[in-house]
């Protein structure tokens, strides 16, 4: 399998930029093409140079993100990923709501995958909890305001960041580190708080409701609820990886359980409240929370990028 990428919408030194998929391509190969990263779906330099591939495949790892942006004779969701054969993505509310409304293509699911050499060396704990990321919803807040209360981490960048992050600014610990030293900070961490959650600006929803039947995706149920939609967040990969406790934000989808079992490889919060009686627990008794942090660990290596090449390849 022929393997090409193309990152030049993602954000620099981000998941994506660390997979390095291409190790695994065979260049010699002329039946099966594999593309990745965003603009991949619209690089025609690419696909011109495979038209010839028998089996043509992509992996969307943004999904559903695409059908919140404005829709445009230039740009299409429904569209853009015409030219391959099979999508694999993260989302699977949206991989069964595109196969039903029959597009002329297959879409399978598969996990987000992560590179082994991000594994960091055990390093000793030094901090109890950590939150790295935007700051995009209320529960968010809630959480930084939680987290004051402890021996806390918070990162985030100074640049690709919205308004409300820009303003926690004066919160954060720790400002535009490298991937790698990121993932270090995570490991001297007791606790990851995570949500597997993408926020909607109001001028989402009508993108979202311009594609038909948009209803029937169950990833969109919440479009004019809670103005959220499920997206599996690659930081629960990072604090298994670290051996660090992933504290999970429950919800109405909780797609956290397609890959880490509840209670014994991570644990659920539901509200601010328990969010600091969970952190409060954990860090008083963090040795007998270490057998959940080991079991993340070992179901984390069902994650990784030979494997999701080999998932791939197999079809």
């Amino acid at each position: 399998m022929l393997i090409l990428g193309d990152l030049s919408a993602e954000v620099p030194d981000t998941n994506a930029y660390h997979w390095n998929l291409e190790e695994h391509s065979d260049v010699e190969n002329k039946e099966q093409v594999f593309m990745y990263g965003f603009n991949a779906s619209g690089n025609r330099a690419l696909q011109e140079a495979c038209q010839e591939f028998d089996r043509k495949v992509y992996f969307n790892n943004w999904i559903p993100c695409e059908f919140a942006q404005r829709r445009t004779t230039e740009f299409d969701a429904f569209r853009k990923e015409g030219w391959f054969d099979e999508v694999y993505s993260i989302c699977p509310y949206s991989n069964k709501w595109l196969n039903e409304l029959g597009v002329d293509r297959e879409y399978k699911d598969i996990f987000y995958p992560f590179h082994k050499r991000l594994i960091p060396e055990s390093l000793d704990k030094e901090y109890d909890v950590i939150y790295h990321g935007g700051i995009h919803g209320q529960e968010h807040i809630d959480c930084l305001r939680v987290m004051l209360n402890y021996k806390y981490r918070f990162c985030s960048m100074s640049s690709y960041i919205n308004q409300t992050t820009a303003q926690c600014l004066g919160y954060a610990t720790n400002i535009n580190l490298t991937f790698q030293e990121k993932i270090n900070l995570i490991a001297k961490t007791k606790i990851s708080v995570c949500y597997n959650l993408v926020h909607i600006n109001p001028d989402h929803i009508p993108a979202i409701k311009s594609y038909d039947d948009w209803q029937k995706n169950e990833a969109f149920s919440e479009v004019d609820g809670w103005n959220v939609m499920p997206q599996f967040k690659t930081r629960m990969h990072e604090a298994a990886i670290s051996k660090t406790l992933n504290l999970v934000m429950r919800d109405k989808w909780n797609i956290a359980e397609r890959y880490y079992a509840p209670d014994k490889e991570f644990i659920y919060f539901d509200d601010a409240d328990d969010l600091n009686q969970k952190i409060a627990d954990i860090t008083a008794d963090w040795k007998n929370y270490k057998q959940i942090v080991e079991n993340a660990y070992n179901r984390a290596m069902e994650y990784t990028t030979d494997k999701f090449v080999e998932t791939i390849k197999e079809g």
